[in-house]
């Protein structure tokens, strides 16, 4: 299927955005289903699934680790224990993710030149309709740019708690957009919502065609995603920055 960009471009009804935006100023957590067409999300999907060189991040203190598929491909055997060992072990008092990545440049004219599908999903986002329609949503009017990556989550992959306020990004909110087909709650996976206590009072199963919008900071995790999932967890995800 060939996509123009206007495919692309976020746009609800009135009413749906009427919706949206009470349901955000009530909570700051959002889900928005039917996000494209049909065609556009199946599109997207087999995108993600058949045509994204995949590369995986892990946390290094405050930065991120970016292993290249050449590197992926030699995590086996007792290289792969050793590694899982050294990201396990920094997961259990602290912050950490393990899962695959494709980063997109937060240049416009990069993102045109490289012009994978993925790239044109945040120049989209970026449209001034849909920024205006992210200004609506979250009463913020400052909300200047979207960025973005694709991820994808496997057995074993995961994301620790954090709320995403970083010094000097002025993160107005993060969003999810789901592209993944068939799962099951019981393969975790969930993006959780934590409270003070350390419970969760809310957990949003990946979906397909979805996006997920909350507001920052706000104190969430990706789960464990277990070793008899048998699809991976797709998603466009970033945040809206002033």
């Amino acid at each position: 299927m060939t996509l123009n960009d206007r495919d692309l471009r976020i746009s609800l009804s009135d009413a749906r955005t009427i919706d949206a935006t009470t349901s955000y100023a009530r909570s700051g957590i959002l889900r928005i289903g039917d996000l494209f067409s049909e065609a556009v999300a199946d599109a997207l999907h087999h995108h993600l699934d058949r045509e994204v060189e995949w590369g995986r991040v892990v946390s290094q203190g405050d930065k991120a680790w970016d292993l290249t598929p050449q590197a992926i491909a030699l995590l086996q055997g007792e290289n792969e224990k050793a590694f899982l060992s050294k990201i396990h072990e920094s997961a259990r008092d602290g912050f950490q993710f393990l899962f695959d990545s494709l980063i997109v440049s937060d240049n416009a004219d990069e993102r045109r030149a490289r012009g994978l599908l993925v790239d044109r999903v945040i120049e989209a986002l970026n449209h001034p309709a849909s920024l205006d329609l992210f200004r609506t949503i979250t009463g913020e009017p400052a909300v200047r740019i979207v960025n973005g990556q694709a991820t994808r989550y496997l057995p074993g992959h995961f994301l620790t708690s954090h709320d995403d306020d970083i010094a000097g990004e002025d993160r107005v909110a993060a969003y999810v957009i789901n592209l993944t087909r068939g799962w099951r709650s019981d393969w975790g996976g969930m993006l959780q919502f934590h409270n003070a206590g350390g419970d969760i009072p809310l957990a949003l199963k990946p979906g397909f065609n979805t996006i997920h919008l909350f507001r920052v900071p706000q104190t969430h995790s990706v789960s464990y995603v277990a070793p008899f999932a048998t699809v991976p967890r797709y998603a466009i995800t970033g945040w809206l920055q002033r």
